[in-house]
């Protein structure tokens, strides 16, 4: 049993740590502004994402998701050369946006063990992204003439992995490893998403057959 004690323990420890992402952060955007308080070109600060963020500020549709693939594939990049957007969230993955303009974002998701995605679409968005390091895990989905969605594989990730999503693909992302081993991806949206469409994996026990189930912990 966990008495009143140890939870105030374990709240002021989630409250320091969220302290210390946040602080990272703004040091981190504190970064980003030149003496003047002028933001500064992601492109300079971040050379290896250079030529993918010319790219991706020159463009004013929606990208093509070939292509997007096809810039992800050239870029050599590993977490030293984006350290300062390497960070992680304390109750699930965090998304650190490196650039964005009216038709893209680029952003570093952090994902530590266990961390995951809803499972969603990107419906009206081409979204691609690359494992910069650790290895992720995809799983996909179907639907099917129930309404219900159906798993129909699950595919392993490694460094230097590239996944583009089309409009209706439906999917989940996950970092499966073990406890202790990150999980970094570089993302482009094109256009920025505003909301993801998520589905429902599974149900709760019915009335009728409630008492053949244990609770979920």
């Amino acid at each position: 049993m966990t008495n009143a004690g140890d939870l105030s323990a374990g709240d002021t420890g989630r409250n320091e740590l969220c302290a210390a992402l946040e602080n990272r952060y703004n040091q981190f955007m504190a970064r980003m502004l030149s003496s003047s308080g002028v933001m500064q070109d992601p492109a300079v600060m971040f050379p290896k994402l250079a030529e993918l963020i010319g790219y991706l500020d020159s463009i004013d549709h929606r990208a093509d998701l070939a292509t997007l693939g096809r810039l992800l594939a050239k870029l050599d990049v590993s977490r030293c050369d984006i350290a300062t957007t390497c960070i992680f969230g304390v109750k699930g993955y965090r998304r650190n946006c490196i650039s964005k303009s009216e038709w893209y974002e680029l952003v570093a998701c952090c994902w530590h063990s266990g961390d995951r995605t809803p499972i969603h679409d990107h419906r009206g968005v081409s979204c691609a992204f690359k494992v910069v390091e650790g290895e992720g895990t995809e799983i996909r989905f179907a639907e099917t003439p129930s309404g219900l969605i159906c798993p129909t594989m699950s595919v392993k990730m490694p460094t230097g992995y590239i996944c583009a999503a089309d409009d209706s693909d439906i999917h989940q992302v996950a970092n499966m490893q073990a406890a202790g081993q990150d999980l970094i991806t570089l993302h482009i949206y094109s256009p920025p998403i505003r909301k993801m469409h998520t589905y429902e994996w599974g149900a709760a026990s019915t009335v009728e057959a409630g008492d053949c189930y244990e609770t979920p912990c």
